[in-house]
């Protein structure tokens, strides 16, 4: 009975550590009482302008949100909190992003999405641990070729900005399984992106797209590909090879015809076509997407 009752003790206590660390304190007030009990800390919109002094005194701090403020700088003495692998600074009002952060070695997300960055700076190589990175809704020009040195990548998202061009090197990112580049200014992308044999997501939506990178239809992982709102007439048969594919978004294109190819999509669920004035389905086609439209 004593040994029932001492495993019974130690699964409520194990119960309890995680309660701890899953918990969300959203006021420093709280957060300040028990500070090495504190993993998850919110404090999104709340006008600030700078880092309070009291973020830093959380010794275990995971993950940390900062989102929706007036912040323009972090200090240096964010260093303190070295075992944040979570931060997110994004609707702020960063012109660049900051150096300060690169010390956070721990870090495997980062989301500096809705700031006013025009570039990337060398130092982010030194987030050597980063799984996931978020630079929507900015000014960025390009993707430079040193992001390649972040090889634990297997997520970007770069929605919303001015870029025209994809280096080669993406290739080496092996561990991509999700690419956001909608509402950018791709004509194009690099074809050794083919080589990125995991990816799973990839939206190309919004750009300026006349024809279908063929590398795409080499991804067989694929399960969602965003093509709405470029310029594309056709799609090449080879489309077919995506056998995992789930999702298939068309909208807002020039397209004139579907191969019948797409009816091998076993796995499609979703095709949108919408606004698409000249498109004419083939019968077999038509039947295809009869139940998958919306």
């Amino acid at each position: 009975m004593r040994k029932i009752q001492l495993l019974l003790a130690l699964f409520l206590i194990c119960l309890n550590t995680v309660a701890q660390k899953d918990k969300v304190y959203s006021t420093l007030e709280e957060a300040l009482q028990k500070p090495s009990d504190v993993y998850i800390l919110y404090l999104e919109n709340q006008k600030l302008t700078e880092i309070p002094d009291e973020v830093f005194k959380f010794p275990n701090l995971r993950s940390l949100n900062l989102s929706g403020n007036r912040l323009s700088s972090v200090p240096s003495t964010i260093a303190q909190l070295s075992a944040l692998t979570e931060l997110d600074l994004s609707n702020n009002r960063f012109n660049s992003i900051p150096e300060t952060i690169t010390g956070l070695t721990q870090l495997t997300e980062l989301d500096l999405s809705s700031n006013n960055l025009s570039y990337i700076q060398g130092t982010i190589t030194q987030l050597v641990n980063l799984k996931q990175l978020y630079l929507n809704n900015n000014k960025l020009i390009s993707f430079p070729d040193f992001m390649t040195k972040l090889t634990n990548l297997t997520e970007i998202y770069l929605y919303g900005n001015l870029i025209h061009t994809f280096p080669e090197s993406i290739s080496k990112l092996t561990n991509l399984t999700e690419i956001g580049l909608g509402g950018n200014l791709l004509t194009s992308l690099p074809e050794s992106m083919g080589n990125l044999s995991n990816l799973k997501y990839l939206a190309l939506s919004y750009n300026k797209f006349e024809i279908l990178p063929l590398f795409i239809t080499r991804l067989t992982k694929m399960i969602v590909l965003d093509l709405n709102g470029n310029k594309l007439t056709s799609l090449p048969a080879s489309i077919a090879n995506l056998k995992q594919l789930a999702e298939l978004y068309l909208e807002s294109n020039k397209l004139n015809s579907l191969p019948e190819a797409i009816t091998k999509l076993t796995n499609l669920t979703r095709i949108n076509i919408k606004d698409n004035s000249g498109l004419k389905l083939t019968p077999a086609v038509k039947a295809f997407i009869a139940d998958k439209k919306y």
